[in-house]
């Protein structure tokens, strides 16, 4: 067992030949060499099953328990060290507008846009700036 043990993390921290790139999204920085950096934390909201969405069309949630749970990955985040993002997800251009809103004034981490389709991204791309 110890021989497989030390295969892995052989395996695991080995490095990559190539030059390795960090790319830096707001406070966040990704990527590099195995092990060069923390592994970043990132947790979804408002996707479907989500049980704090009330309407996925328009947008509508529970903003009380849906800021309780992006305030929990930031306290994690904060104790553990690993940086995190938040996944937005929106199934309509007006409702992940509305979650873009409503996330951004809840967290300073960076958010990451994911609609069902492009145009409804790219719509949200355009509300955000």
């Amino acid at each position: 067992m110890l021989t497989e043990d030390r295969r892995y993390f052989e395996l695991v921290l080995d490095r990559f030949s190539r030059n390795q790139r960090i790319h830096e999204i707001g406070n966040v920085k990704l990527g590099g060499q195995p092990g060069q950096l923390p592994t970043v934390l990132i947790g979804s909201v408002f996707h479907r099953g989500h049980k704090v969405v009330k309407d996925p069309s328009r947008g509508e949630v529970d903003e009380k328990e849906a800021e309780r749970q992006i305030k929990i990955q930031d306290e994690l985040s904060d104790r553990t060290g690993n940086p995190c993002m938040v996944d937005v997800v929106g199934e309509t251009p007006e409702a992940l507008c509305r979650y873009l809103d409503f996330v951004s004034s809840v967290t300073e981490a960076p958010l990451l846009l994911n609609g069902l389709s492009p145009d409804v991204r790219v719509r949200a791309l355009r509300h955000a700036y």
